[in-house]
């Protein structure tokens, strides 16, 4: 890891540090904490990559976006199951914006991982509240994807 990607890496927790708090403390993101989160992704890629970068950078947070919404659609359609909110959705769409298309990939990998296993873990204990905490979930799995690409 070079100097621009530790540069990258603490922005993104930085931009990342007001969506968890918020959802700890009961109230919902807002858009435009998102929008910031991307628009960073978009603009770190293009001071790191050039025009070609960005575009990129922004092919991945809009391709997460649909098929995360589709996914989520069809899943509740089928299933009857509420698995992620359109917050979730637009933060891992948002964090894929810093990402290439294969460290997308593989934030989503670890998201999905990382809910299944929270939410097993939750069933077990019995707790009153069995839904895991897909703020927390999914800025580990950004970061994760981040440190690891």
């Amino acid at each position: 890891m070079n100097g621009e990607s530790h540069i990258g890496s603490a922005l993104l927790i930085l931009l990342l540090l007001p969506v968890v708090i918020l959802h700890w403390e009961r109230r919902g993101g807002d858009d435009r904490l998102y929008g910031l989160i991307a628009i960073g992704g978009v603009g770190f890629a293009a001071w790191t990559q050039g025009p070609g970068g960005a575009l990129l950078a922004g092919l991945s947070g809009v391709l997460c976006l649909l098929l995360l919404s589709a996914l989520v659609a069809a899943i509740s359609s089928v299933w009857r199951l509420h698995l992620l909110t359109g917050g979730h959705i637009k933060l891992l769409a948002a964090g894929a914006c810093w990402l290439s298309l294969t460290g997308a990939a593989l934030m989503l990998a670890v998201a999905t991982a990382l809910f299944w296993l929270a939410a097993l873990f939750l069933r077990a204990r019995k707790a009153a509240d069995p839904r895991p905490d897909m703020a927390a979930i999914a800025a580990i799995a950004l970061l994760s994807a981040q440190l690891m690409a």
